[in-house]
């Protein structure tokens, strides 16, 4: 099983060595900058009690609480496609067909021809929106964030991909995932830690990278507006020094990791991996830690 959606620094290949660390007798799962949700679709979360969700991009947040409700999110998904709907074409050519929606991803992110991604005033579940993201998302290349990515909505077969996400939707294995699912949050990291933290809580955090491999610090989009910079780097370090919950941390190596989680006080574990070809190195290979 693979996540839901395409998400970029999404951990689908490396999801069963992240998921070896994480000891069986928890009661509450949490992935805190969980995005597409990687480690939980692809692993065995069946004996915890609680699965929570939390994303500060609500956009991403209002996508998963539409799949919960999965029978509704195919018929909204269905209804889209009709006349009238936000992905209906007429057109009969396969060229035709590929440029209306390339023009349409690139209408939709434009801020001067739509408002889409610059609205946050809607309630969860909005699945007007819901339906767009998938859209979006499904077509940005790599699944990166669309306005900073090119249209790459078809397989290699001409289908829209957002056609893998429909064919997911509709299989009783990803049902039985998104029924456990027991909270969608739309918290920051501090919030979200202090509101679950407990003794029976365990914490997957995969946050924006911080990256130096000669290329400088890279500030990831985190939940639009928000920039994940080193001032929230140093927040997270301190609030998982006084959690009471176990957690795991992944991070490409940064000096001030060293001071922050003491190898002689943190278990430190490291596995190469290939890089994203959106990555922002042009090295193939990585190293990702788990702390």
């Amino acid at each position: 099983m693979s996540a839901l959606n395409p998400y970029f620094g999404g951990k689908n290949a490396m999801s069963p060595w992240i998921y070896s660390y994480i000891p069986k007798n928890i009661k509450n799962y949490c992935e805190v900058f969980s995005g597409s949700f990687a480690i939980y679709f692809n692993e065995n979360f069946t004996h915890c009690d609680k699965i929570v969700y939390n994303d500060a991009n609500k956009w991403q947040s209002n996508f998963i609480s539409c799949c919960k409700d999965y029978n509704k999110m195919l018929y909204e998904l269905e209804k889209s496609f009709k006349p009238g709907g936000f992905l209906y074409c007429d057109k009969t050519e396969v060229s035709d067909i590929k440029k209306y929606y390339r023009d349409l991803y690139t209408d939709t992110k434009n801020p001067e021809k739509c408002d889409y991604y610059d609205n946050i005033n809607f309630d969860i579940p909005n699945y007007e929106k819901g339906v767009i993201y998938a859209f979006m998302i499904t077509s940005a290349f790599n699944g990166c964030h669309a306005r900073g990515a090119g249209f790459s909505g078809f397989s290699k077969t001409n289908k829209l991909k957002i056609s893998t996400l429909i064919n997911k939707l509709n299989k009783q294995e990803y049902h039985n995932k998104l029924d456990k699912v027991s909270n969608i949050e739309i918290l920051d990291f501090e919030e979200l830690i202090s509101k679950y933290d407990s003794k029976d809580t365990y914490f997957y955090l995969d946050p924006p990278y911080r990256y130096t491999d000669g290329v400088g610090t890279h500030d990831a989009d985190y939940g639009s507006k928000n920039i994940f910079g080193d001032s929230s780097h140093e927040r997270l370090s301190k609030i998982l020094q006084k959690c009471e919950s176990r957690w795991s941390l992944s991070y490409y190596w940064f000096k001030e990791l060293e001071e922050w989680f003491p190898k002689d006080k943190y278990i430190w574990v490291s596995k190469e991996f290939n890089r994203s070809s959106a990555s922002f190195s042009n090295s193939k290979k990585g190293v990702e830690l788990l702390i």
